[in-house]
């Protein structure tokens, strides 16, 4: 059976019309918290679902969940502000429905470390070569720092 796409299953299926529902006013919260919530918030955050009456927003981090929870009241004010026209009318009352707005925080994982490779010994007697065939220059003084700083064998002590 060849794949297809999600939202055209679910337009043929009757029997997940609440779901698609769910889906796009979910997806319209999402774009109307895009374009109240402040950018450097809306970045780090996103409309995760509606359970009952309650807009569920979740946060990358605890500094942004605290900076949402703390403008909560006025979000949600602006969430129910941006509605079309057409969603405020008295017959559409999922928008009225709307009561309260509630941060939690899912954190990502972070990316994993990378593995520091290890550099191989310097090839002091090609670079003290190399240096000797060159003519003066600030290369030819660099590479000789490098040659005779490698060749010694004493350590400064660590006090």
């Amino acid at each position: 059976m060849p794949a297809e796409p999600l939202r055209r299953l679910l337009g043929r299926s009757p029997e997940l019309d609440l779901v698609r529902d769910r889906l796009e006013q979910v997806r319209q919260l999402q774009e109307r918290y895009r374009s109240v919530a402040p950018d450097g918030l809306a970045s780090s955050s996103r409309v995760s679902a509606v359970e009952g009456t309650a807009v569920v927003i979740r946060a990358d981090n605890a500094p942004v969940a605290a900076a949402l929870k703390a403008m909560a009241p006025r979000l949600l004010a602006k969430l129910l502000d941006a509605a079309p026209p057409r969603e405020k009318s008295p017959k559409i009352k999922r928008d009225q429905e709307l009561t309260s707005l509630r941060v939690e925080v899912q954190v990502t994982a972070p990316p994993p470390r990378r593995t520091v490779v290890a550099r191989g010994e310097v090839p002091v007697d090609k670079l003290a070569e190399l240096a000797g065939r060159l003519s003066d220059s600030p290369l030819k003084e660099a590479l000789t720092r490098i040659t005779r700083g490698q060749r010694k064998t004493s350590t400064r002590s660590k006090r």
